[in-house]
């Protein structure tokens, strides 16, 4: 009789555990499931690169899942857009020879041959010959391509390669390239390839980067493209050129 009423009083209090668990559970299985709208960058100065502050950006940006499928598509794009398509061979009616044939047809005893420009002959013209310029753009979506911009972005944050700097203050106080190689030699970064993304024209910035063109790249905000993303070791941005992509790149 004892057990048996124990077990009657002990039936409320484990159906209310197992519903405050099944709560709990519920609740925080819910929250797992969003996922942070932003993460934080520092904001720092230049050329001192000293954090001033937190500056909470967009996941959508700074936070997209790596497809390097969509990466690879947004490169060969921009490459076949860069061709200029400069070849410009000459076609077998603008050789300046005869249209006359240089032998009958009948005969000779030998093989039928046209007149000089054709193809066939070693001095003659180019078949299918393609007069300068050469087209050679293709085709990709918009949105395929402004999710490239964002995985790239993406990736370099998660590679510690992105420093945030303050609007206005990426550039130096003189052209005199002795200022760059003295930022590069404090912070170790003369053999890394360099990309700065402008919000406008720093031209104390490109001419004090001209001696080495081959490893720094300095680039308005509208130049800049995904190929030029991968290739940079470090990508130094100012805080509006990263607005101007989320306002052209991000989400909608």
């Amino acid at each position: 009789m004892f057990v048996k009423q124990n077990s009657i009083l002990m039936n409320p209090i484990k159906q209310q555990i197992a519903k405050l668990a099944t709560v709990a559970t519920n609740t925080i299985k819910e929250h797992a499931q969003e996922p942070p709208k932003y993460v934080l960058s520092s904001l720092r100065s230049f050329p001192s690169l000293k954090p001033t502050t937190f500056q909470p950006i967009p996941s959508s940006l700074l936070n997209t899942p790596i497809r390097r499928d969509l990466l690879w598509k947004a490169v060969i794009f921009d490459a076949d857009n860069a061709r200029v398509g400069s070849s410009n061979p000459k076609a077998r009616n603008q050789m300046g020879y005869s249209n006359k044939k240089l032998a009958p047809q009948k005969g000779t005893g030998n093989a039928r041959v046209g007149d000089r420009g054709s193809p066939t002959r070693h001095d003659g013209g180019v078949a299918l010959a393609r007069n300068a310029p050469n087209f050679h753009q293709t085709e990709l979506p918009t949105k395929v391509y402004n999710k490239a911009v964002r995985i790239a972005l993406s990736d370099a944050y998660r590679n510690g390669k992105i420093f945030l700097i303050k609007d206005d203050e990426l550039d130096l106080p003189t052209n005199d390239d002795i200022a760059i190689k003295m930022f590069l030699r404090k912070f170790e970064i003369s053999n890394k390839k360099l990309l700065f993304i402008t919000n406008g024209l720093k031209e104390n910035l490109l001419k004090a980067t001209e001696f080495n063109s081959k490893k720094i790249d300095v680039a308005e905000k509208e130049g800049v493209k995904v190929k030029d993303l991968l290739k940079a070791d470090k990508i130094f941005i100012e805080l509006k050129s990263l607005q101007y992509f989320q306002d052209i790149y991000g989400e909608n």
